[in-house]
C-alpha cells in the first residue's frame, strides 16, 4: 500500500546533486534525501494526545485525527514538489475560449482567404492555428511532454514540428557522433556529419546543429512570453518565402506549422489556355473542365482528355498503316509511325548463297554479309574470300586475355578461350588462410566473422568476411518511447526515431476529437467538445436540457413536469420522474490515508407530482368578483363586498356584505336573500327638485315649486310654478317667456331689432326692415340729405352736381398755378445757390446781358415774398392731396 501512495511523487525527477556543504550529514551512495511522504508526514503537526494513549479518546477519533495529518503532509510535500520541479504533465492552464479567439483573429487579420477559390485552403489554416492556439498542443516527439509556453523550442524548418531545445540537442549531437564512428577523423578530415530530424528524418548539417532559442519565423532569439500573443511567437510577420514560388510573403503572424498559400490575387489561365479568371495566388493552376483541344505529338489530331496540366498523352487513336517491309497491314497506333512485322526478310543477296537476316526493313539488303573482309578467329589478321568459304585460322597465338592477370596461350582457334587455368596461390577475403589454386576458381575459407554490423548490437556472422560487413538486415524491434509500439526500421545504432502514428483524443460523444502523438493520450485531455449531448433522457420528457457533451452521469432534468393531473392542470414542478437517490451511505471507513473514499451509490426514483399550485380564479358568494387561489386549496368565500343587487322597491341597492344567492351571475336581480328598503326616495324631478316622499314605485308627481325665470332677452325676471313650466310645450314656453317689449338687441346696420321680446335662436330684423333716418354726402362733400337706412342698405348713393363739378375745377387750376409758382421759385434759389458757389470758387458765369438787365432788379427786390407765397402754397397743396387720400 506504500508504494501506491507514493506513486504521485516518485514519478518527479529530483534535482541537480549541489555540492555537500561542511554542515550537511554525510550519505550513503544510494541513500535518498529525506524529502519523500514519510518526512513530510514526520514534519507534520504533532498528534492528539489520543495518538499517545486512550485519554478519553476512542480508536475512531484517534484513526481519523492520524489520516488527516497523513493526508496533509502528503498534500503539502507534493505541493512543495510541484513548485519546485513544476507540473508533472507538463501542461499549462487552458486559455479562456475568448482570449484564444483574439489571439487567433490577430494572426488571420492580413489573410482573407476564400475558400471557394482555393479549396478549403481556409478553413485549413484556421483549424492548423485553432490547434496550434489551444493549450496541450505541443508535444515534444523525444521525451513525449507538452511543450510550455516559457520552454526553449526549435523549429524543424521541412516539416515544422516544434520539439525541446535540450531535447533535439541530444538529439542532434547523437546523430552526429552516429553518422562520424565509422569513419576515423585521421583518414576522413572532410567527411560529411550530418543528423536528421525525429518526425521527417531530413538530414541536416553539422552547421545547422540547434543552440540558439528562436521564434518560429526565426527572426527574433529568445522570445519573451506575451499573453496577448501565441506562445514562442514574436508577434511580427512570419515574412517566409511562400512554397508556391511566388514573389510574395507569408502575411500572417508570426506562427506555428507551415505557411499557408498565398492569398493575394492575380489572373491566369487555365491548363488548356482557354479560359482566364482571377484566382489566388496560392493556386495558379486551375482546371476549366472543357476539352484541352491542343495539338498532340503525331500533328495530326487534337486532345480530348479534360483540361489537365502538363504534356498531353501521346495520340491514341488507329489508323491502317502498312509495315515496313510493305508485307502486312493492321490498325496501329498514330503516334507509332513506321511499325515492323517481326518478319525476317529472307531476301537473296547477290551471290545466290546466302540471305538477309534482318527483321522487316525498307530499302535494299545490301552486298552478302561474308563478302565482306573478314578475321580470323583470334582476330590479328583480315582478308577477303570467297562468301561459300571459311576463314582459316592463322596460326598465331592467341592471346585472348581469360582473366584480368593471364592471356590465352593456346594457337588461334574458333570459339571461347574458356577459363584461366594459371596456378597461383590465393589468399581467402578475410586473410585468415592461403591456398595454391587455379587463377579462375575464388577462394573462400569457412570462418565467420565475428564483427558488429552498423547496428552495434549484432554480430556479422558472415563467412569468409572481407571487413566490409554488410549492414544489419534484422528489424529493431525496440520498445519506442510511445511505449505502444515498436520500431518497424532495420536494426540501426543510437536511440530510435520517436514513433509517427497520430492518435485521436475523443470527447465523451466522439463527434469531437484532437490529434496527438501516440503515447500522448494518456496524459492529454479530452478536448472540451461544445456540441449538444445525446444521451437519451431518464425521465419522461421526450429530450434533456441543452448541456454540452460531457463524461460521466447527465446532470439532473431541471425541466417542467408538464404531467396532466386530474384537475386538468399539468404539472409545474421540476422534473421527478428520475430522480438520483442515494442508497448506500458513506460510511465504510478506509483500512488507511492512502484509500480513497469510495462514492456513494444512486438510484433513479420515480416520484407522484406535488398538489397543484396552479393559480385558479374562484367566484365569491355574490358573483362580485375571482379570487386568484392555489388549485389544491380552491374554495367558495365570500369577498366582502355590498352585496349591490336591487332591493325589491327598484330604487336602492342591497348593503349586506356578499353573501350567498340564488342566481350569482346575474348582479341587479333581486334575490330573496337581500334586505328591505327603508329609505326615502332619492330621485330627483325633471326640475331637479328632490321628492320629498317615502321610498316609492314609479315616476315622483308634479313639483309645486315656485321658480323664477328671466324673459327672452334678460330685461324682465317673471315666476311660475315649476311643474306648470315643466308641463309646456316649446312654442308655449317661448310665449309665456316673452315680456312683449321691443327687443334691444342691435341689426348690422347698428339699429335695434323691430321685433318684440323672442327667442335667442329667433333670428333678428333684417336692415331691409330698418326705417330709421341716416345722414348722405356727395363724393366732394358739398350736398348732404337724410335717407331711410334700408334704402342705404340698398346702394342708394348721392351724385354731384355741375356746381360740385365747377368747384372741383377751380380748385385744380389753383393748385397748378401754385405748383407751378413753386417750382419756378426753387430754380430761382437752385440759380442763386449757384452763382454764390461760382463766385466763391473764383469762376466767372456767362451772363445774358438783356435778361440780366430786364429781371435781375426784380427778382433782387421781391424774393422773400416769392419764397413765402410758394411755400404756403406747397403746404396747402401737401393738406389737400393728404385729406382727398
Amino acid at each position: 500500500m506504500a508504494n501506491r501512495s507514493t506513486q504521485s511523487w516518485i514519478n518527479f525527477r529530483p534535482p541537480a546533486p549541489a555540492p555537500a556543504a561542511a554542515s550537511a550529514p554525510a550519505t550513503s551512495k544510494n541513500s535518498f534525501p529525506r524529502s519523500g511522504p514519510r518526512a513530510a508526514l514526520r514534519q507534520s503537526a504533532p498528534l492528539p494526545p489520543a495518538a499517545a494513549g486512550n485519554q478519553g479518546y476512542s480508536n475512531a477519533e484517534r484513526f481519523n485525527a492520524i489520516a488527516r495529518q497523513n493526508q496533509e503532509g502528503i498534500t503539502r510535500k507534493l505541493a512543495q514538489l510541484q513548485d519546485v520541479y513544476g507540473d508533472a504533465s507538463g501542461s499549462d492552464e487552458e486559455e479562456p475560449q475568448e482570449k484564444r479567439a483574439e489571439i487567433l483573429e490577430a494572426m488571420l487579420r492580413n489573410y482573407k482567404a476564400d475558400d471557394d477559390d482555393d479549396g478549403g485552403e481556409g478553413k485549413n489554416v484556421r483549424r492548423l492555428l485553432e490547434n496550434a492556439t489551444s493549450a496541450n498542443t505541443l508535444t515534444c516527439l523525444i521525451c513525449i511532454s507538452t511543450i510550455k509556453k516559457n520552454d526553449a523550442i526549435w523549429n524543424c524548418s521541412n516539416c515544422c514540428a516544434s520539439l525541446h531545445l535540450a531535447c533535439i540537442q541530444k538529439w542532434a549531437k547523437d546523430g552526429i557522433i552516429r553518422t562520424s564512428q565509422h569513419l576515423s577523423d585521421e583518414f576522413f578530415p572532410e567527411k560529411d556529419r550530418f543528423w536528421g530530424c525525429p518526425k521527417c528524418r531530413f538530414e541536416f548539417p553539422l552547421r545547422d546543429a540547434p543552440t540558439r532559442y528562436y521564434c518560429y519565423c526565426g527572426k527574433t532569439t529568445d522570445p519573451k512570453d506575451d499573453p496577448w500573443i501565441l506562445p514562442h511567437s514574436c508577434g511580427e510577420f512570419c515574412g517566409k518565402t511562400l512554397k508556391s514560388g511566388c514573389a510574395h510573403k507569408c502575411v500572417l503572424v508570426c506562427h506555428p506549422g507551415p505557411c499557408p498559400p498565398c492569398p493575394a490575387q492575380c489572373r491566369v489561365k487555365c491548363f488548356c489556355g482557354q479560359q482566364q479568371k482571377v484566382v489566388r495566388c496560392g493556386g495558379k493552376s486551375w482546371c476549366c473542365g472543357k476539352t484541352c483541344q491542343k495539338a498532340i505529338n503525331c500533328g495530326k489530331h487534337q486532345c480530348q482528355e479534360p483540361c489537365h496540366d502538363g504534356e498531353c498523352p501521346p495520340c491514341a487513336k488507329k489508323v491502317s498503316t502498312k509495315c515496313a517491309c510493305g508485307r502486312e497491314t493492321a490498325l496501329q497506333l498514330c503516334r507509332i509511325g513506321d511499325w515492323h512485322c517481326q518478319r525476317v526478310c529472307g531476301m537473296k543477296f547477290d551471290c545466290g548463297l546466302h540471305s538477309c537476316n534482318k527483321v522487316c526493313h525498307s530499302g535494299d539488303c545490301g552486298p552478302c554479309i561474308f563478302s565482306l573482309p573478314r578475321s580470323c578467329p583470334c582476330g590479328k589478321t583480315k582478308s577477303v574470300t570467297d562468301c561459300s568459304a571459311e576463314i582459316s585460322p592463322c596460326g598465331n597465338t592467341c592471346e585472348k586475355p581469360v582473366c584480368p592477370l593471364h592471356f590465352c596461350q593456346e594457337p588461334c582457334h574458333p570459339g571461347d578461350c574458356g577459363p584461366c587455368t594459371e596456378s597461383m596461390k590465393k589468399t581467402c577475403p578475410c586473410g585468415a588462410k592461403t591456398k595454391p589454386l587455379p587463377c579462375s576458381k575464388v577462394f573462400t575459407c569457412d570462418s565467420k566473422c565475428k564483427s558488429q554490423r552498423n547496428c552495434g548490437r549484432h554480430p556479422c556472422n558472415k563467412r569468409c568476411c572481407a571487413g566490409t560487413c554488410p549492414p544489419c538486415d534484422q528489424i529493431c524491434s525496440r520498445v519506442l518511447n510511445c511505449r505502444n509500439h515498436k520500431c518497424d526500421s532495420l536494426c540501426h545504432a543510437g536511440p530510435c526515431y520517436p514513433c509517427t502514428q497520430v492518435v485521436e483524443v475523443l470527447c465523451a460523444c466522439g463527434r469531437t476529437k484532437v490529434a496527438v502523438p501516440c503515447g500522448k493520450q494518456r496524459s492529454t485531455k479530452p478536448p472540451k467538445c461544445n456540441l449538444a449531448c445525446e444521451i437519451p433522457p431518464e425521465c419522461h420528457h421526450p429530450s434533456r436540457t441543452p448541456h454540452s457533451c460531457h463524461f460521466g452521469r447527465c446532470p439532473p432534468c431541471t425541466q417542467i413536469c408538464s404531467i396532466l393531473q386530474p384537475c386538468g392542470h399539468h404539472c409545474q414542478a421540476r422534473c421527478h420522474s428520475a430522480v438520483e437517490v442515494l442508497v448506500r451511505s458513506d460510511k465504510e471507513r478506509p483500512a488507511g490515508p492512502w484509500e480513497l473514499k469510495n462514492s456513494p451509490d444512486l438510484e433513479i426514483h420515480e416520484y407522484p407530482c406535488p398538489p397543484c399550485e396552479q393559480l385558479v380564479r374562484m367566484p365569491c358568494l355574490g358573483g362580485h368578483d375571482e379570487t386568484p387561489m392555489k388549485c389544491c386549496e380552491s374554495r367558495v368565500v365570500s369577498c366582502g363586498r355590498p352585496c349591490a343587487r336591487k332591493l325589491e322597491c327598484g330604487n336602492h341597492v342591497c348593503q349586506l356584505p356578499c353573501h350567498e344567492v340564488e342566481n350569482p351571475e346575474d348582479l341587479e336581480k333581486f334575490d330573496s336573500a337581500c334586505d328591505e328598503c327603508s329609505s326615502l326616495c332619492t330621485f330627483k324631478k325633471p326640475c331637479g327638485h328632490p321628492c320629498v316622499l317615502a321610498c316609492h314605485r314609479g315616476d315622483c308627481p308634479s313639483c309645486p315649486e315656485t321658480v323664477r325665470v328671466k324673459c327672452h332677452c334678460g330685461g324682465m325676471t317673471l315666476k311660475f310654478s315649476c311643474g306648470k313650466v315643466a308641463r309646456l310645450t316649446q312654442a308655449e314656453k317661448n310665449d309665456v317667456f316673452s315680456c312683449k317689449v321691443q327687443c334691444p338687441a342691435l341689426m348690422s346696420c347698428d339699429h335695434p331689432c323691430t321685433q318684440l321680446c323672442h327667442p335667442a335662436d329667433q333670428p333678428h330684423s333684417l336692415p331691409a326692415d330698418c326705417k330709421k333716418k341716416c345722414p348722405l354726402k356727395c363724393p366732394c362733400g358739398r350736398i348732404r340729405e337724410q335717407h331711410q337706412c334700408a334704402k342705404v342698405s340698398a346702394g342708394f348713393k348721392l351724385v354731384c352736381d355741375e356746381e360740385c363739378h365747377a368747384q372741383a375745377k377751380s380748385r385744380k387750376e389753383e393748385e397748378e398755378t401754385k405748383i407751378r409758382l413753386a417750382r419756378e421759385l426753387k430754380e430761382k434759389e437752385e440759380a442763386l445757390l449757384q452763382e454764390q458757389y461760382d463766385k466763391k470758387k473764383g469762376k466767372k458765369r456767362p451772363r445774358n446781358r438783356y435778361h440780366d438787365e430786364e429781371e435781375t432788379p426784380f427778382l433782387k427786390e421781391h424774393w422773400k415774398k416769392i419764397a413765402g407765397v410758394a411755400a404756403v402754397v406747397a403746404v396747402a397743396f401737401i393738406a389737400y392731396i393728404i385729406q382727398t387720400v
